[in-house]
């Protein structure tokens, strides 16, 4: 199976996935915007490798946590090619660590007005929480950092990496796990809900 992997929730990340499920090319862009880099990467890399679009199978995304914008125009791309028939599965990047059977961790990103997004999971359950600035440097002190994981590197900011100087990211685990990763989300039928730092309605509320 030939499927194609689109990351925008932070930088934008495209790779396409052979039959055996491991890369044949993974790029990651840095510091561009996701309406400029996805359809243009996305069509250069597979004539790259002489692959078509009627070639893929499936495309997997990563449905957040992230903003707005960014996963609305993977999710979007990701709906034109479902009118061809390639098929549509998407996962959490907090959830990586687990498909790759770590059974407890913490998993943070930089969110919106000065807030941090704190994923944590263990054997007694798993909850989510946003922290502002003012209280990051007390919650730190609270949280184990055995299995501490960021998404990548443009997730952290130079106020976080105080508290937490060692992570590891998600993003290398996928990079370096996709068998893996991706067998166990193909043999999943459960495709996960967008997850947005607030809803759209605070998103764009005008300013008054």
């Amino acid at each position: 199976m030939t499927a194609l992997f689109i990351d925008s929730t932070y930088d934008i990340t495209i790779g396409i996935l052979g039959d055996d499920l491991g890369w044949i090319d993974f790029k990651k862009f840095s510091g561009q915007k996701a309406s400029t880099v996805i359809q243009k990467e996305t069509h250069a890399m597979l004539g790259s490798f002489g692959i078509k679009l009627k070639d893929i199978e499936s495309i997997i995304t990563i449905a957040g946590p992230g903003f707005y914008t960014g996963l609305r125009l993977s999710e979007g791309f990701a709906d034109v090619l479902k009118f061809s028939g390639i098929k549509h599965y998407s996962l959490l990047s907090y959830t990586i660590p687990r498909l790759l059977d770590i059974r407890s961790g913490t998993w943070m990103t930089k969110a919106y007005r000065g807030e941090y997004f704190f994923h944590t999971w263990s054997y007694e359950g798993q909850k989510n929480e946003l922290i502002s600035t003012s209280e990051l440097e007390k919650y730190s002190l609270n949280i184990s950092k055995s299995n501490f994981y960021i998404h990548s590197d443009s997730g952290i900011d130079e106020f976080s990496k105080r508290f937490f100087i060692d992570s590891s990211t998600t993003h290398d685990l996928l990079r370096k796990n996709p068998n893996k990763i991706f067998t166990e989300l193909l043999n999943s039928t459960e495709k996960s809900d967008s997850f947005y730092f607030r809803a759209p309605e605070d998103e764009f509320k005008v300013s008054t």
